[in-house]
Parts: C-alpha cells; sequence; structure tokens
C-alpha cells in the first residue's frame, strides 16, 4: 500500500494523527473541526505538513453551529478534489459523533444522516475503507451515529422507529434513531466557506 487518506469529522482537530504524518507523503490527513478557542486549539488552514509532507494535511477550519447542508457543501467538494489528486489507495475516516447536534461538549449542529453523508461519499469512490469511531458526549446520540453509519457502511437503510430492547427508555421520549438538528445558528457564512472552498 502506497498512500492512505485520513479524514476525520469529529469535532475537535485531529491532531496526533495529523502529527504523526506532518513529514510523510504517505499519509493524507483532512480534518473538518471547530476552531478557534476550543480544543486542542490547533488545526489552522495554514497547517498544511512539512518537508515531504508539505501540502499532505489539509485543514478546515468551522464556526459553531454548523450544519447539514454547509457540511456537505464543504465536505463533497473538497474530499473530490483530494481523491482525484492524491489517489489514494486506502481511506481511514473517524467518524466522531460530537459533531451532532445536541451534543454535550460540541457546537456543530448535524443531524445523524448529515453526518453519515460523508461516510456514504467516501464509499462511492470504491477504494478501500476503514470507518472509526471517535468522541461524543451525548451518549445516546452516539448511539444513534453508529448504529446508522454501521448500517450505511454495509448498504442498509434501517427504520428510524426504534425496535424494543434492554436500552428502549434510554432513547425516550420518542425512541427514534434520528434526532432533529437544535436551532443554533449557523456562524459559517457563505463568505467563510467561500474562503475554505
Amino acid at each position: 500500500m502506497q498512500r492512505v487518506l485520513y479524514v476525520d469529522i469529529d469535532i475537535h482537530h485531529g491532531d496526533g494523527v495529523e502529527e504523526a504524518f506532518f513529514t510523510t507523503d504517505r499519509v493524507m490527513t483532512v480534518s473538518f473541526h471547530k476552531f478557534g478557542d476550543f480544543f486542542p486549539g490547533t488545526g489552522h488552514i495554514k497547517d498544511i505538513g512539512a518537508n515531504q509532507g508539505k501540502y499532505y494535511a489539509l485543514n478546515v477550519p468551522l464556526n459553531d453551529g454548523m450544519d447539514d447542508d454547509s457540511f456537505r457543501g464543504l465536505f463533497r467538494p473538497i474530499v473530490h478534489k483530494v481523491m482525484e489528486v492524491y489517489q489514494p489507495d486506502a481511506v481511514v475516516l473517524q467518524c466522531g459523533a460530537d459533531s451532532l447536534a445536541g451534543d454535550r461538549l460540541g457546537c456543530f449542529n448535524l443531524s445523524v444522516k448529515g453526518h453519515a453523508d460523508c461516510l456514504r461519499y467516501l464509499r462511492s469512490f470504491n477504494v478501500p475503507l476503514m470507518v472509526l469511531g471517535g468522541g461524543g458526549y451525548t451518549i445516546r446520540n452516539v448511539a444513534r451515529c453508529w448504529c446508522y453509519e454501521t448500517a450505511v457502511a454495509v448498504g442498509v437503510e434501517p427504520e428510524n422507529k426504534l425496535p424494543y430492547n434492554e436500552y428502549y427508555e434510554y432513547f425516550g421520549p420518542d425512541y427514534t434513531l434520528h434526532v432533529e438538528p437544535s436551532p443554533l445558528d449557523n456562524q459559517n457564512t457563505p463568505k467563510d466557506l467561500e474562503k475554505i472552498r
């Protein structure tokens, strides 16, 4: 295997993986994350790698309230170009669920379907794909997200109504797989997003 693409959609910058491969072109890292006064405080758009790894680290710093449409409008064209130019032999996708709406620490506003759209899009390239979990601090929504993304990974569309199980009461009062985004304002203006693209 010659080249691996690592894509991170956790709300936190993928700093550890980026640092591990900052000076090589064998692994390209792409991180979509909250930037500014937010842990770990890294992942500036100008952080692009060094030495042989120069231009093989790509950071997409975002503001609070990122919603499905805005995220998709960035993720798809950026990933399309990366796949076209870098041509990885395999892709690793880190699906941190703390970028979902309603996360106790996160401040994005993605639905489970909006989050899973990243996985669905990467699958469309027919390149070997490893899918990892990641952050998530509203545990019932982490379970919802990873259940749905496991289904997407194997090409199944599960029903929204949850079947009765021993943890059923954790998912009340609606007992559904999907959660509605919250009424957060998206602080990522079209002008901000255009600069990133």
